[in-house]
């Protein structure tokens, strides 16, 4: 008889009991996943924000356009960016477009993770009915560079037409996570100079700026908002990482949250695994007893204990893994807009096989230390 055999026999003689324990440890390593995932998504907020970048807020999103010329002016600062923008539908309902129109080539400047080719950029600044794109949405949509994109359902415009027509001249080249690659960038000019509502021109839900020195971030900021202190509206002008700090803060220190369920989750299994191998040791110490007195070695029976210890844990975390994958793409879609950054990466994955690895020695050490270690005639006599 193999070593193999002598393993699966074990988990034959109680399958529900293993199916459970399997299971246990499936549904930990799935919700590990799931939480390193939202971790991830949590710490993008942060770790992709722009250090050199502010946003300037007036009250309820509405800025005069004057205020970008203004803030251009103070030293240390390198570009502003502004923008507005409308919802348009493109061709189904199911096509909502977020159209952000702002100023060209500031906005390259502002934001330098979004890159575009020359000939691009060249394009886009010739034609004021010019657009660029971000490559998830240019993949949805089936947009290549050259099509004319009309946009229904989108605010009036002075001719009276609710449709807005679009040259798309580029599509962003970027590293971040495609969920994040669904810009539609138009030219200000072109959509502030064609909107019927006069209320609307002129103005901007935010102003957006670069600064030279991000050591410089705070006193900017103080300076930009002294500056329209005495203004109506005034401004509240914040460091791009700190409002995205603040959305997570919102909604409590996810961190400890994260790690809090995390070590409950693995503590649960620890406990659920570790007493299934206690057991099973402990109701065949006469057949540990018999192979030792066969010629067993004790490296040999701690190697048994330790594979079926392995088998178990192995075949958890491979399914849990799995599962936890699952999950998260039917979690994307849902959360992908407000937690663009929800991914899983390598990272999370060889987290996963590691922390197996350390709760096989835990669950196993003892197991194999107690049928290491027993004495072979009286336990013979005992059964």
């Amino acid at each position: 008889m193999t070593d193999n055999s002598i393993v699966f026999a074990a988990f034959r003689r109680h399958k529900v009991r293993t199916l459970f324990t399997v299971l246990s440890v499936a549904v930990a390593f799935a919700i590990f996943l799931v939480i390193a995932a939202l971790h991830a998504g949590y710490g993008g907020l942060l770790n992709y924000s722009q250090s050199q970048r502010l946003i300037v807020l007036g009250e309820s999103l509405n800025l005069p356009v004057s205020y970008a010329a203004k803030i251009a002016a103070l030293p240390g600062v390198k570009a502003v960016d502004y923008d507005t923008g409308f919802y348009g539908i493109y061709r189904e309902p199911k096509n909502g477009v977020y159209v952000q129109a702002a100023p060209f080539p500031a906005y390259l400047v502002v934001y330098p993770e979004r890159k575009l080719t020359a000939a691009a950029r060249h394009a886009m600044l010739m034609d004021r009915q010019g657009a660029v794109v971000g490559a998830e949405l240019a993949r949805k949509m089936g947009w290549k560079v050259g099509d004319t994109i009309p946009l229904s359902y989108g605010p009036a415009q002075t001719n009276g037409s609710t449709t807005w027509y679009f040259h798309l001249h580029g599509i962003f080249e970027s590293d971040l996570p495609k969920e994040t690659q669904q810009d539609f960038v138009a030219h200000y000019e072109y959509v502030n100079e064609g909107r019927a509502d006069v209320s609307q021109k002129d103005r901007v839900a935010m102003i957006y700026v670069f600064i030279n020195d991000a050591r410089d971030i705070s006193r900017m900021a103080y300076l930009i908002d002294a500056k329209f202190a005495a203004s109506q509206p005034s401004t509240l002008t914040l460091p791009e990482q700190f409002l995205a700090a603040s959305v997570i803060k919102s909604v409590g220190d996810i961190g400890s949250a994260l790690i809090a369920v995390a070590v409950a989750v693995f503590f649960s299994m620890l406990l659920v695994a570790g007493n299934t191998m206690a057991n099973s040791v402990r109701q065949r110490v006469h057949e540990f007893a018999l192979m030792r007195a066969l010629g067993f070695s004790r490296w040999r029976l701690a190697g048994l204990v330790v594979k079926e210890s392995a088998v178990l844990i192995g075949m958890g975390t491979v399914l849990g893994l799995a599962l936890g994958g699952w999950v998260c793409q039917l979690m994307t879609p849902i959360i992908g807009a407000s937690m663009p950054y929800f991914s899983i990466s390598s990272l999370s994955l060889m987290l996963g096989v590691l922390l197996a690895g350390v709760f096989l020695c835990l669950i196993s050490i003892f197991p194999a230390r107690r049928a290491t270690s027993l004495p072979i005639a009286d336990t013979l006599r005992r059964v």
